[in-house]
C-alpha cells in the first residue's frame, strides 16, 4: 500500500512538471509568433523604403520636375528630399503594424535614419528598436555637381 502511495506521488510530481513545461512552451510559441509577425512587418516596410529609394535616381528627379536645377536642389539636403519623397509615395506615413511607430532623423544631410519602435511580446523585455540608415541613391550624383 505504501509503495502504491509513493508511486502515485512520484507520478503526480512528474505530471505537474510536464504540465508546466507544456504551458511554458505554448506561451513561448505565442510570443515567437508575435515577434515573427512584427519582424516581418518591419522587413516588408524596409523593402518598400529601399524600393522607393532605388527609384529615386538623378534622372528620375530631373524628369519629375522637368528642371535641370531639381537635382541641385535635391543635393542641398538629400536625406530631407528622400524623406519628402517617401511621404509623397505614402511610404513614410504608414506604419507597417499597429504596434510599431517610426521616427525619421535627418540630422545628417546625406543619411536618413528610420527607427522602428515596438513593445516586445515578451513581458520581461519591454520596448525595442530597429534602426535602418539609408543613404539616398541619388546622392552619389551630388558630388559631380560641386
Amino acid at each position: 500500500m505504501i509503495e502504491t502511495l509513493i508511486a502515485g506521488l512520484i507520478v503526480a510530481a512528474v505530471m505537474t512538471a510536464v504540465g508546466r513545461l507544456g504551458i511554458t512552451s505554448m506561451a513561448t510559441s505565442a510570443n515567437q509568433s508575435s515577434r515573427t509577425s512584427i519582424e516581418a512587418a518591419i522587413n516588408d516596410h524596409i523593402q518598400l523604403v529601399q524600393m522607393q529609394d532605388s527609384y529615386l535616381t538623378a534622372d528620375a528627379i530631373k524628369a519629375e520636375s522637368g528642371l535641370n536645377t531639381a537635382l541641385e536642389t535635391a543635393c542641398e539636403d538629400p536625406s530631407t528630399f528622400l524623406m519628402n519623397h517617401l511621404q509623397r509615395a505614402d511610404v513614410a506615413g504608414t506604419t507597417p503594424n499597429p504596434e510599431l511607430t517610426m521616427e525619421w532623423n535627418n540630422s545628417d544631410p546625406y543619411l536618413l535614419v528610420l527607427t522602428y519602435n515596438f513593445e516586445a511580446p515578451e513581458s520581461t523585455i519591454g520596448s525595442e528598436k530597429r534602426m535602418i540608415e539609408v543613404n539616398p541613391n541619388f546622392s552619389s550624383q551630388c558630388y559631380n555637381l560641386q
